[in-house]
């Protein structure tokens, strides 16, 4: 079969080519071409899922029509089309999405742990600097802070996170619960 003046399993070949350089490049200057393009993270139409659709339709295609000869090449074309949207949606929905989601949730702002409740690890001087640890869902955060009201607090002491000053010293205070 020839499409556009060209054999089908030459066009084949030539998707999954430009879909695994396209992978390639999208490993260097993927983060540039979505910040570009202001894709949402929940997009279903993403680079990702492009590149991935041309690569499975170039590869599955050039399979099919080199292995199965007693079937036709515009029934391998729609064969194709629709197991290689199938299977991109399901590893964009099952793969692609969680990962992103969690790559979401391990970072975070200085700013969200205001308000936050913790523990003095290395008492806090009156007019000086201790540090105090905040346990998190990922893990236990670890600053340096200075108490808000100028009074001693103590190794092991609960405190209330009241501010941050713009050298990123946490101002604490004694929590009472």
């Amino acid at each position: 079969m020839e499409l556009f003046g060209y054999d089908i399993e030459s066009i084949y070949l030539f998707l999954l080519i430009a879909g695994v350089v396209l992978t390639v490049l999208y490993i260097f200057v993927g983060e540039l071409i979505e910040g570009l393009m202001d894709i949402g993270g929940d997009a279903i139409l993403n680079p990702i899922t492009v590149i991935g659709y041309i690569t499975l339709l170039g590869g599955l295609g050039y399979v099919l029509e080199t292995m199965a000869f007693f079937i036709g090449s515009g029934i391998i074309l729609l064969i194709n089309l629709v197991v290689s949207a199938i299977v991109i949606v399901l590893v964009n929905y099952f793969i692609i999405l969680p990962v992103k989601r969690s790559e979401k949730n391990t970072s975070y702002s200085i700013n969200e742990l205001k308000g936050a409740v913790g523990e003095v690890f290395t008492t806090i001087p009156e007019n000086g600097f201790g540090e105090i640890i905040i346990s998190r869902t990922h893990g236990t955060v670890s600053k340096a802070a200075k108490s808000f009201d100028h009074e001693v607090l103590p190794e092991g002491t609960k405190i209330l996170v009241i501010d941050i000053d713009d050298e990123g010293v946490f101002l604490v205070s004694k929590h009472y619960e």
